[in-house]
């Protein structure tokens, strides 16, 4: 056992460490660190490999370079300059031999600079590395590192990584990748440990990939005002001309014009001839909480280039049904566009009868159902709420199909979410239009094999559950149980908010939880509504707690039971520095 003497640590006798051999030394918290005895000399060194965290006491020593015996990283003995890739270099210490007894100095286990760290995560997120991107993560969020510095690396990547891709829809060109980043991001700071390094990981992973490389955007010569740029741009989108507008976008910035680039986005995704594109919808609202977050000036980047797609992504020849709706919808905005905001105050209405005309499966009828809501004075926030608690009452009733086919209705959920950032950042208007793309996805989804029920009654009830058995539930894959075992822990008087962190935490150890994270956070936002004691977002609302049940049965109905637990614990584990040896003993 050694014993501290100062800044010294007694490693023990010479006698026991033969030459051409090394041994463990224990430095406390889980630590140990390495010392070698080659060729007459001591040295001394971490003995975590800062690759995979092999133990270098096993490793060879050659001609003065150790290489770790588990995938062959390679150091300078003396210097612990590491000769790879994706590898910080290792720890040295200084190492004496008194009389025959080994000292080792070990003052300096501290946290080294962050910028060899930073460069860590750049590197992984060039290679698509998942290991090197959660250690990377891990050791600065170990060594104090704010969490937004950490993202704020990712998301310069993500822009320099989309900016490489082409073709395909909205999705393929950086969309989803951006909606996992945001997605991961807010959800991770719900949660801490290993839970809050699962989330944050999901964020570095959306963003990998190779950095392109393009021209550098310049402004468009001078004189240029704002009203010229937001028709250009208006234009150019209602032409699917997307390679146009990015150049826009950063001449607005640039002239101090950035407070209206997002509201402008806004207006023209809302657009009639934008019916059945509700990605772009979905994922501008994910850009504009990317841009709240971390500024024009770290995200500008990655918001010019998928501001520019969403709006500007080409769209093809609507067919038949779309046609109608793109004409039905135009009919109605001249009154809409003469509502005020002021005379928008009701709360209490006829939902059940804007639901049957939601699920009439009837676009004309569908709209002007809206458009009645909207006339009468109903709020949009209540409306938004409306299309929230429809969704996710049907994701609760949903029957079991050897197809799952999760992904309509979660696009549903996510959008009828992402429309109060709309309505945030675009304004009445703007969220009125939304509320129509809203009511064509539903159409378009036509899940018409789930019973209908009026919204405004209580659900079902199930029998009284508690979490063991939801989270049992969850991991056997019991479909037919989770939604009634969900109803009954509510109407028991068990905590909503502890049910929801615990199907979340199931979620993010899954490997499916890519595909979730989105509607997580979506679900995190909406239960917080119905928590705010405000009726217009849903307080006090019979269907209010399908919400939950909706989202346990779509984690369960697609759950894989693989997971990535073991990865992401070395990680931690890691950057406490411990070795993978003690980890997995």
């Amino acid at each position: 056992m050694s014993s501290q003497n100062g800044q010294w640590i007694h490693a023990g006798s010479l006698d026991d460490i033969p030459d051409g051999e090394a041994r463990p030394v224990s430095v406390g918290q889980g630590r140990t660190i390495a010392v070698f005895h080659v060729d007459g000399r001591l040295y001394a060194t971490d003995n975590q490999c800062p690759h995979m965290g092999y133990p270098l006491t096993r490793g060879m020593v050659r001609h003065g370079v150790l290489t770790c015996d588990w995938h062959g990283r390679s150091f300078d003995l003396a210097g612990g300059g590491c000769f790879n890739y994706e590898c910080d270099d290792l720890q040295t210490f200084p190492v004496e031999n008194r009389e025959g007894e080994v000292f080792v100095q070990v003052e300096g286990f501290v946290y080294r600079h962050k910028s060899e760290h930073m460069r860590l995560l750049w590197e992984g997120l060039l290679s698509t590395d998942g290991w090197t991107i959660s250690k990377a993560i891990a050791l600065m969020l170990n060594g104090g590192v704010a969490e937004d510095e950490i993202v704020e690396q990712i998301v310069r990547h993500l822009g320099r990584h989309v900016a490489g891709r082409g073709g395909g829809d909205i999705n393929e060109q950086g969309g989803f990748a951006l909606s996992r980043l945001i997605s991961g991001l807010k959800v991770g700071r719900r949660y801490a440990g290993e839970d809050r390094l699962m989330a944050l990981t999901i964020t570095g992973r959306a963003a990998a990939g190779g950095a392109a490389e393009r021209l550098e955007v310049i402004e468009l010569p001078p004189p240029v005002s704002w009203e010229q740029l937001g028709t250009w741009m208006s234009m150019f989108s209602r032409n699917s001309q997307g390679n146009r507008i990015e150049r826009c976008l950063f001449t607005a910035k640039n002239q101090g014009f950035e407070g209206n680039i997002i509201p402008l986005l806004y207006e023209c995704a809302t657009e009639p001839y934008f019916l059945g594109f509700a990605d772009s919808l979905t994922y501008l609202s994910d850009l504009s909480e990317v841009v709240e977050t971390f500024g024009w000036d770290q995200a500008g980047e990655l918001a010019f280039i998928m501001g520019a797609r969403m709006i500007g992504n080409g769209r093809g020849e609507p067919e038949r049904f779309k046609r109608d709706a793109v004409r039905i919808m135009n009919g109605l905005l001249p009154d809409i566009r003469a509502l005020e905001l002021a005379s928008n105050s009701l709360v209490d209405y006829d939902e059940d009868k804007l639901a049957q005309d939601l699920l009439s499966v009837d676009i004309e009828r569908s709209f002007n159902g809206v458009a009645n809501a909207l006339k009468a004075g109903v709020k949009v926030e209540r409306l938004i709420t409306t299309f929230v608690l429809l969704v996710a009452d049907r994701m609760s009733r949903k029957p079991t199909t050897v197809d799952e086919n999760w992904f309509s209705m979660s696009t549903e959920f996510d959008l009828a979410s992402s429309l109060r950032l709309a309505l945030k950042h675009g304004g009445y208007q703007v969220a009125a239009k939304a509320l129509f793309h809203m009511a064509w996805q539903l159409f378009e989804g036509r899940f018409i094999n789930i019973p209908e029920r009026p919204l405004n009654q209580s659900p079902e009830g199930g029998p009284p559950s508690d979490l063991n058995t939801i989270r049992t539930s969850i991991n056997s894959l019991k479909i037919q149980d989770i939604g009634l075992q969900v109803t009954g822990y509510l109407a028991a008087g068990n905590s909503g908010d502890d049910l929801l962190r615990e199907i979340g935490h199931e979620i993010l150890w899954d490997d499916t939880n890519t595909r979730l994270i989105s509607t997580l956070r979506a679900v995190f936002s909406e239960w917080e509504n119905v928590n705010s004691g405000d009726p217009a977002l849903g307080a006090g609302h019979p269907a209010a707690g399908q919400i939950l049940a909706g989202l346990a049965r779509y984690a369960t109905d697609i759950r894989l039971n693989k997971n990535s637990q073991s990865s992401i614990n070395t990680a931690m584990r890691f950057s406490e520095g411990r070795t993978t040896v003690e980890v997995f003993d």
